[in-house]
């Protein structure tokens, strides 16, 4: 099984490199940056009961080329997986509250945003020889706590999102760094008689065990959007409440790399995981 982890390990490389995207359909409709971001993120998480995961993360994020800071969040998250027969172990729900500091240098104010964000997950799992396959639907809502130019927050509004990913990796015999390759779809929330909205995100990633209690995972994605007309055809934006600016005239593609490491504590007065 070494081929199929040297196979992966290319197609990475070979992602990492690239510099131009071709469209689908080789249109000139969407937009590459070629620039990259970077996320670093440390998760501490604590399981005080055999069915309650507690999480805190901590996140860093940087843009045009790794060069300009862009935000971090603290986020903290409580997960309950039921107890009982396979199929209902299988399943969890995870409840999560976001805190995030964004500073904005554009313009002639600049300054720091705070926003907050409480999202809610449904997740499933399964096994089938070596493959492990997993599903995840979230509700996020994100609004503002304070802008940078002293304006009420009322004026950000609540940002309500829709996303459902699905996630594939294989545990190569012999090999640490085991492959996962997943895809999400987000769902934005738009006004009545809109066209659905939303982006698309491809990961790449691979992680290990460095200790016991303790996992560092690796990854590479690309987000992308599409062109986007609120308006059904041979319908107006007016007869529906939109105008030129909800209009996005061209695509957009972003690419990641970063690196996420993960500490689990051991529940005290116990000398083995539960």
């Amino acid at each position: 099984m070494r081929s199929a982890s040297l196979l992966f390990l290319s197609f990475l490389c070979g992602t990492l490199t690239a510099q131009v995207i071709t469209p689908p359909g080789g249109g000139a409709g969407e937009q590459d940056t070629t620039e990259w971001r970077g996320w670093a993120g440390l998760s501490l998480q604590h399981r005080p009961w055999r069915s309650i995961t507690v999480s805190l993360n901590h996140q860093w994020r940087w843009s045009d080329d790794f060069s300009k800071f862009d935000r971090r969040f603290v986020q903290g998250e409580v997960e309950w997986s039921p107890k009982g027969s396979p199929a209902v172990e299988a399943q969890s729900i995870r409840v999560g509250l976001r805190h995030t500091h964004r500073p904005d240098r554009a313009g002639d104010v600049q300054g720091m945003d705070r926003l907050i964000r409480w999202q809610i997950d449904y997740s499933v799992e399964g096994e089938l020889g070596r493959w492990q396959f997993s599903g995840r639907a979230r509700c996020q809502q994100q609004s503002a706590l304070a802008l940078k130019t002293g304006d009420d927050p009322a004026t950000y509004g609540s940002r309500r999102s829709y996303r459902l990913k699905g996630a594939v990796e294989y545990n190569i015999k012999g090999w640490k760094w085991d492959p996962a390759i997943s895809v999400e779809r987000f769902l934005d929330r738009v006004p009545e008689d809109w066209q659905p909205d939303g982006a698309w995100r491809l990961r790449l990633a691979t992680g290990r065990k460095t200790a016991k209690r303790q996992k560092v995972s690796l990854f590479v994605q690309r987000d992308w959007v599409g062109r986007y007309n609120p308006a059904a055809p041979g319908v107006a934006l007016g007869q529906i409440g939109a105008g030129i600016d909800d209009l996005r005239l061209t695509g957009a593609v972003e690419w990641t790399a970063g690196v996420l490491y993960r500490y689990r504590f051991r529940k005290p007065g116990k000398k083995k995981d539960n």
